[in-house]
């Protein structure tokens, strides 16, 4: 079944809406005694990124400029689950992965291989290792991702073709960002 470009402005719109509940989702199954460190640094992968303003395409730009950090944890959460990570909220952000490779099917393998790249990408200093190793590292990134969860609200993304204008420029975005990165 292929998303029309009705399906796909709805399927953005629930992740943006939900982005705060999946942040500390996310953020909550790192403190979860059996997720393992494989796991984990999937996820700080995926919420480093959303604490990253400068990310692919920037948090300033109302409703749409969620969808990209949206995305990303939802791969993040598929890595995570394949890594062994069993929280509800992961596995469930694991299954909406499924919806963002059918959005963006040619983009598909290459975002998720940019995200398994992320626990090694620094963000105001910090790598997935460093949050994992260092007590307090670990103590500032979890107050960033707290802040950056009561900073946004849901924002609609527009209706009708402006709406979609704004999917096809996301996907103008990551297929940038990917080939900057060598992978396209």
């Amino acid at each position: 079944m292929s998303l029309t470009p009705e399906d796909k402005v709805v399927v953005l719109q629930r992740f943006v809406n939900s982005f705060q509940q999946d942040l500390l989702a996310v953020h909550a199954a790192l403190a979860e005694e059996g997720t393992p460190d494989a796991a984990k640094r999937f996820l700080i992968g995926g919420l480093n990124y959303a604490v990253d303003m400068l990310d692919m395409y920037p948090d300033h730009n109302k409703g749409i400029g969620i969808a990209d950090d949206a995305i990303v944890l939802r791969l993040a959460a598929k890595l995570a689950s394949a890594a062994g990570a069993k929280a509800v909220g992961v596995e469930a952000l694991a299954t909406d992965a499924n919806l963002v490779l059918e959005m963006f099917a040619e983009l598909a393998g290459p975002l998720e291989k940019m995200v398994a790249g992320f626990p090694d990408r620094e963000v105001r200093g910090r790598t997935a290792d460093k949050i994992l190793s260092h007590k307090d590292t670990r103590i500032m990134f979890d107050a960033d991702i707290g802040r950056e969860a009561k900073r946004h609200q849901p924002q609609d993304l527009g209706t009708g073709d402006a709406a979609k204008r704004a999917i096809v420029e996301l996907e103008k975005m990551f297929e940038h960002a990917l080939k900057r990165a060598k992978l396209l």
